[in-house]
């Protein structure tokens, strides 16, 4: 292997210099596990004019060597044995500004198949080979990258620093000046008209392109338009026309599904992406947007299956891994509890088990514990079967690990421990986790899946958290106002509402104390059998909190409230 290159060339340099650089001036990377073929490309690279040639063997070594060295053509192989993908490498690259913005990045595979080329060309490298291909054709496809590179500098320079009124400005030059790129940039520049906003000038650049091209990506560009203005039918009507000729491009299904969820159509919003997915099977992006439009339609056995697909898909990148797991098991629970079918609840168990176990070695090795997925699991599964003291029980052994400072928990089995603690109506517990979960990462197709359903348990339990919370400060009030009963009639509907909620039993177990010392004070016969049936409520109450290892507030408070029911029961026995 060629030791990997450390010259960091200055990247504003490189733009200037790109177009006048020699083939021998270019830096290129190579990163596939075939080294014979990964030889036969550097040996067709030298015959070029190539000389600065480095080789890595799959898509790690290649991340390590380009975090720091930087280089001017990146050839990645579709995928590896295993490890992290070439499509993988190119949106890493990109996220992370790894590469300069005139970098040209290849996808090279030897599979055909459409499946394939769908999913790679989502990903826009700057273009797509399939093996096998002779020199003369890798050198064309060379030649004409750089080509569109040069030709479009100023734009991409700008897209590269994220400024987006200079993008503008170099696509409107462009345009004036004349390009062979033009239906490229006015596509991208109504894109960018739409992201401000500017409806009218998005519509002028496409209509003008129109009236001498006929150009289906024009057209798919005047849909979108169209669909930001919320003009759905006529959306549709242009993009399904599109369609008619252009049956895979998957974008185009993409937004004939946003429109239809615009609508309120989500039925044919799933059907419609489910084709998609039929047709691009490996595309991350139809997956996702299958994920999401099948959660927020209520359709969660669809989310699941999309869901699965992508942990085949990702099975490579523990992160996403980790969270398409919790993302999975949470469609399983959504779905139970929506339909409480009982065939699909006996089975839950024996379907969670089963994905966890095909995935344990693809996690996160230090981060992500099977063992605490499957008790996360375990929780969820018994509070669906009414065993609410069995599933808390489970929940609260899981706590403390998220204040030892000697282990680190993944964020999606955090997000997993909050959605148990929601479920069960724990929501201090549940607030309290959420103040440790940072902002999901910005095209990060697991967490945004994850982030639906954590929407979706949030809204779901809105109401129900509101009148419990309602319940609990007016019962506080009364309390502290020694309005006993109307505290514990107010307490006692608010366990109605979240029958695991730990502080509002703890707050019953307190007004029951109170009621019977005060009805131990009156002295009379009858207050006194009053007392002996407060007491026994309260030890039914205190039971419900044996085993759980509860957080260190809430432990201190019940050591206290037990302290004050054995004084107080030594009163009701001894009288």
């Amino acid at each position: 292997m060629n030791a990997p290159l450390t010259e960091n060339r200055d990247e504003e340099q490189q733009e200037l210099s790109f177009t006048s650089m020699k083939y021998s001036e270019f830096r290129v990377i190579i990163a596939d596990e075939q080294h014979t073929f990964a030889s036969l490309m550097r040996t067709m690279l030298q015959s070029m004019g190539f000389t600065s040639i480095t080789i890595a063997l799959n898509g790690e070594e290649a991340l390590k060597i380009c975090s720091y060295s930087k280089f001017d053509i990146y050839l990645f192989d579709y995928s590896f044995t295993s490890g992290i993908s070439g499509l993988d490498l190119v949106q890493k690259l990109r996220e992370e500004h790894l590469a300069p913005c005139m970098s040209l990045m290849f996808i090279i595979t030897g599979d055909p198949s459409r499946s394939k080329v769908l999913c790679a060309v989502e990903h826009e490298p700057d273009d797509y080979i399939i093996k096998p291909f002779s020199q003369q054709q890798f050198a064309e496809r060379i030649k004409k990258a750089i080509t569109k590179k040069i030709a479009l500098r100023d734009v991409y320079t700008c897209m590269h620093r994220d400024d987006d009124a200079g993008t503008v400005k170099a696509l409107e030059k462009a345009l004036t000046e004349g390009t062979q790129y033009d239906v490229y940039c006015r596509c991208l520049l109504a894109d960018y008209y739409v992201k401000t906003g500017q409806m009218n000038l998005a519509q002028a650049v496409i209509q003008e392109g129109m009236v001498s091209s006929n150009s289906d990506y024009l057209k798919f560009a005047m849909g979108k338009i169209l669909y930001s203005m919320n003009m759905h039918e006529e959306s549709i009507s242009i993009i399904k026309d599109v369609l008619t000729r252009r049956p895979l491009m998957t974008d185009a299904i993409e937004y004939v599904s946003k429109n239809y969820i615009s609508m309120g159509r989500s039925d044919e919003a799933i059907q419609n992406i489910k084709h998609a997915v039929e047709l691009s099977p490996l595309s991350e992006k139809l997956l996702n947007v299958q994920v999401s439009t099948a959660i927020e339609a209520g359709d969660f056995l669809t989310a699941r299956d999309g869901v699965g697909s992508l942990l085949n898909i990702k099975k490579n990148s523990p992160h996403d891994v980790d969270n398409l797991l919790e993302s999975f098991a949470e469609c399983e629970f959504m779905f139970a509890e929506q339909s409480r079918d009982p065939f699909h609840i006996s089975n839950i168990e024996k379907v969670l088990g089963n994905i966890a176990s095909r995935y344990q070695n693809c996690v996160s090795k230090q981060t992500f514990s099977p063992d605490v997925f499957r008790t996360i699991c375990e929780a969820r599964i018994s509070l669906i079967r009414g065993e609410i003291h069995k599933s808390k029980k489970k929940l609260y052994q899981l706590l403390p690990l998220l204040h030892d400072k000697d282990k680190e928990i993944s964020d999606s089995l955090k997000k997993g421990m909050y959605l148990g603690f929601m479920a069960i109506g724990e929501y201090e517990v549940a607030a309290q986790i959420a103040e440790d979960l940072p902002e999901s990462e910005a095209h990060d197709i697991s967490n945004h899946i994850l982030d639906c359903c954590l929407s979706r348990k949030n809204t779901e339990q809105a109401e129900r958290r509101s009148k419990y919370q309602e319940l609990n400060s007016q019962g506080i009030d009364k309390y502290n106002a020694g309005n006993l009963t109307e505290a514990l009639d107010l307490f006692k509907e608010a366990i109605r509402k979240v029958p695991g909620n730990t502080n509002a039993i703890l707050n019953k177990i307190q007004v029951l104390i109170d009621l019977a010392e005060q009805q131990l004070r009156t002295g009379y016969q009858e207050s006194k059998k009053r007392a002996r049936s407060l007491i026994i409520e309260c030890s039914s109450d205190m039971s419900l909190l044996d085993g759980i290892t509860l957080s260190e507030v809430q432990e201190e408070r019940a050591r206290l409230l037990r302290k004050d029911y054995a004084e107080t029961e030594k009163k009701v026995v001894g009288k």
